[in-house]
């Protein structure tokens, strides 16, 4: 066991009358914390963490539907991604003291929602790959979403049908090893998603902790309205992306540098949209580079 494991602490988080659980990896300096992309769960930054933690105090929450957090997730019940800026916005409430939010993909949007909404409760943004579509997508994702037609989007269907369930997670490892998503992740990433993203029954038969059916919905209701969030936001603010991703396009990064003035943007070569499981090092360099650049305070 490492000495960063050793400083890791997991914790219950109570928020109107919903249980999340959130890791506390230790570490001195500014609060941050890491939301994780969906389908994901904070466990599977660890090693993102661990780096930033030498000097930076980080924590990570599992949104609902995700990870260990035990919060309601009936993928019949949700709508839009409100719940999770409100359970994100709960969660650095309870600090009360500004947070450095760092967030991927859809973790991404709903920090910067709470940036936007709630600048009293985030001293920095950092953005990697967000949730964010082009404004030209608006009107048929929009139309999609009222109709009830997103459900059936291929993207989203092919979430849901995705195998759900293994032997064992030795089988899981050997499943999704090399594969999809996951071919270009560094090998430690793959490790912790399977220790921290899977559940495993009395007979050792393991399932992904993030039910598909709830993954599925979450990209189905992807916000339409993001863009008015983001003129809102008023602090630093660093976006990382990979420029051989597929979500993150081109039409978004140069709509951000003329609705963010003084935004910093990075594009990672040879990257897709899992850029800190791709870029371990650049990106924890780049946002502690970031940081210090921006008078957050390190390691004090």
């Amino acid at each position: 066991m490492t000495q960063n494991q050793t400083m890791r602490k997991d914790h219950i988080f109570q928020s109107n009358r919903s249980s999340f659980n959130y890791i506390d990896w230790g570490g001195q300096g500014p609060l941050t914390h890491v939301a994780h992309a969906t389908g994901l769960c904070a466990g599977a930054y660890t090693q993102m963490a661990e780096k930033l933690q030498k000097q930076l105090h980080v924590v990570g929450m599992d949104f609902r539907g995700h990870g260990k957090s035990t919060a309601p997730a009936d993928p019949r019940r949700l709508k839009n991604w409100n719940v999770f800026y409100q359970d994100l916005e709960h969660f650095f409430e309870k600090f009360n003291r500004p947070v450095v939010a760092i967030g991927h993909s859809s973790g991404g949007t709903a920090s910067l929602q709470v940036a936007a909404r709630r600048p009293d409760l985030v001293s920095a943004l950092v953005l990697i790959e967000p949730g964010i579509m082009p404004p030209s997508w608006r009107p048929w994702v929009f139309l999609a979403q009222k109709s009830g037609l997103s459900k059936h989007v291929p993207f989203v269907t092919r979430v849901m049908r995705r195998k759900n369930l293994w032997s064992s997670l030795e089988e899981a490892r050997q499943d999704l090893y090399g594969k999809g998503p996951f071919k270009s992740w560094q090998d430690d990433f793959l490790s912790d998603y399977l220790e921290e993203g899977f559940k495993t029954d009395v007979e050792g038969t393991v399932k992904l902790a993030c039910d598909t059916h709830w993954e599925g919905k979450c990209l189905a209701t992807a916000p339409v309205d993001i863009w008015r969030y983001v003129r809102q936001v008023k602090i630093p603010t660093l976006v990382l992306y990979g420029k051989q991703s597929t979500t993150f396009l081109p039409a978004v990064v140069e709509k951000l540098r003329s609705n963010l003035p003084g935004v910093i943007i990075k594009g990672f070569e040879n990257t897709g949209h899992y850029v800190p499981m791709e870029r371990n090092n650049d990106t924890v360099n780049i946002i502690l580079e970031f940081l210090k650049d921006v008078n957050i305070n390190q390691g004090t």
